[in-house]
């Protein structure tokens, strides 16, 4: 009698197991929208380095998706890539006022603050995502590379070298 109890409970564990984990597969459980073609075409764009393009893209679709803090974020590096950096320290903000948490836009934001010589600033977004990242975080290393290169009166941000696989 007792083993067929054990049974039941376990078959009923994985009834429940198993209907959480296809809601999840299917979306139910995740808050972020499949980004549209017009982020996918501005993410494009970046990638080529054609910042015009992206600006134009993202300012589209963060008139249509306001809450996407994103779309700011990437809006704000288009325009930092141009020399925008008033326009570009607006969008951080509005990124970060959206999501104070989001890693992209705080790295982002913090080689701004040391392309316009306020290392103070970058160091106060490098220790927040030091906050947010718990183990691996490249926002935060490359803030952390770029804020070292800065005082060594050298370029904000270097491209790093590809890491080689199986060494």
């Amino acid at each position: 009698m007792a083993l067929h109890r054990i049974s039941l409970l376990a078959a009923s564990a994985l009834t429940a197991i198993a209907l959480s984990t296809s809601a999840f597969a299917a979306g139910s459980a995740s808050t972020e929208p499949a980004p549209s073609d017009d982020f996918k075409k501005a993410e494009k764009a970046i990638q080529s380095k054609d910042f015009a393009t992206a600006e134009k893209l993202l300012t589209e679709y963060v008139k249509k998706k306001e809450k996407d803090a994103s779309g700011w974020n990437y809006l704000a590096y288009a325009q930092r890539n141009q020399g925008k950096t008033d326009e570009a320290m607006k969008n951080y903000n509005t990124a970060l006022g959206i999501d104070p948490n989001h890693k992209g836009a705080l790295e982002y934001q913090g080689e701004l603050f040391l392309k316009l010589g306020n290392v103070d600033a970058a160091k106060a977004n490098l220790a927040k995502l030091e906050k947010i990242c718990a183990a691996a975080c490249e926002e935060r290393d490359m803030l952390q590379a770029a804020i070292e290169r800065a005082k060594d009166g050298k370029a904000a941000w270097v491209a790093p070298e590809p890491q080689k696989k199986g060494r």
